[in-house]
């Protein structure tokens, strides 16, 4: 099953909408605004107010599991046509509601039952509507923050919500080698190593394929536990690779090791530089680099394409015999070769990707900075 499946229209004011296609939304179920849980959702008898969204002059309650959250209503009708729909009319007091609590146009507050998480509730809000805390500085998203934002965004028809956070993993799960500091797998630094599987269903269910490479390869950088059992969300749901995709992650681990072996074995091919100045010293060096390999599994046998050769070099030449060309040559293949794995990554995932490794149109950012959605 699908991480992003959503539940049917209902007709009340829950207003679960699929993910695949619009819901039309009759007036009376555009406007559906209730005071009391309907009988299909269990909800506590006394909600917790949340601490974070409890705002005493709110205009609008969303009750989602059992936490309350009072906020402004208008931010959520300018952002969410959903809401907008929903809101549209003004709704009469419950019957015994104390005067004092109703609006000055003379109805009371809004009262919403949702069916989302609070969790997922929550950072939906920081995206849209004030706290009790101020956010001034925008922090790392975590992966919590994107999925909701994109599930619950696309649930509500939030667009502006779900691209925002859609940009975000696209700045750090890049096409382009030169975007990627190649220190890490590709990942937004407050993600963890397993969130790669949530990306990857993110990227099934947006259909955003430039993502899928490096999600995909971060993923068969996971154990094998990890890959099969994924992992839970903050919001109790759990997200898994799908069969499909979980065995392109076994298959590519297969893949990026015999990537590496072969570039490897590249990488010191023994000819030398053209310019090398002492041959008699760089192709004893180079000779030995060769051989010393086979006590060497982590740079030859790893799934970290990315690491370990240069860091190999200069610990078998530490003092430096190479001759400046041959020194050079080798950072030089050492690109090469990266760039041709980089190059082949779709293929090595078993995806297809339009435009693929193709040269950045404007210059890579040294230190991405973090959307306007607080994580």
């Amino acid at each position: 099953m699908s991480a992003f499946t959503l539940t049917p229209a209902s007709a009340d004011i829950r207003v679960e909408l699929s993910a695949s296609a619009p819901v039309e939304r009759t007036p009376s179920e555009a406007t559906a605004v209730e005071s009391a849980t309907s009988p299909d959702v269990t909800e506590p008898s006394s909600p917790t107010p949340d601490e974070e969204f409890w705002l005493e002059d709110g205009n609008l309650t969303l009750i989602a599991g059992g936490v309350e959250f009072k906020v402004y209503k208008g931010p959520l009708i300018a952002s969410s046509p959903v809401f907008k729909d929903m809101l549209s009319l003004p709704q009469p007091a419950p019957p015994g509601e104390p005067s004092k609590a109703q609006c000055i146009c003379g109805y009371a507050p809004a009262l919403v039952h949702v069916s989302d998480s609070p969790e997922d509730l929550r950072h939906l809000l920081r995206a849209l509507v004030p706290g009790k805390t101020p956010r001034v500085v925008p922090e790392d998203l975590t992966f919590n923050a994107v999925s909701a934002c994109i599930r619950l965004g696309h649930k509500y028809e939030m667009d502006h919500v779900v691209q925002r956070c859609l940009d975000y993993l696209k700045k750090h799960f890049v096409d382009c080698y030169e975007n990627w500091p190649r220190i890490d797998p590709p990942r937004p630094p407050a993600f963890q190593g397993i969130h790669c599987i949530g990306v990857v269903n993110i990227a099934r269910t947006m259909n955003l394929d430039s993502l899928l490479p490096t999600a995909l390869m971060g993923c068969c950088m996971l154990d094998a536990t990890e890959i099969t059992d994924g992992f839970t969300r903050e919001d109790g749901a759990r997200e898994t690779l799908s069969p499909e995709d979980l065995g392109r992650c076994f298959i590519g681990r297969a893949n990026l090791m015999q990537a590496n072996t072969l570039a490897t074995l590249k990488l010191f091919n023994q000819t030398l530089s053209e310019g090398c100045t002492r041959r008699d010293v760089c192709a004893a060096v180079f000779l030995r680099l060769l051989d010393e390999l086979r006590s060497h599994e982590k740079v030859v046998c790893t799934l970290d394409w990315y690491k370990y050769w240069s860091d190999y070099v200069d610990g078998r030449d530490n003092d430096r015999r190479l001759c400046p060309h041959c020194y050079t040559m080798l950072h030089e293949r050492e690109k090469q070769q990266h760039r041709e794995i980089w190059r082949k990554l779709p293929e090595l995932m078993g995806v297809t990707v339009e435009g693929w490794a193709a040269e950045p149109s404007t210059p890579p950012q040294a230190d991405p900075q973090a959307e306007d959605t607080q994580a």
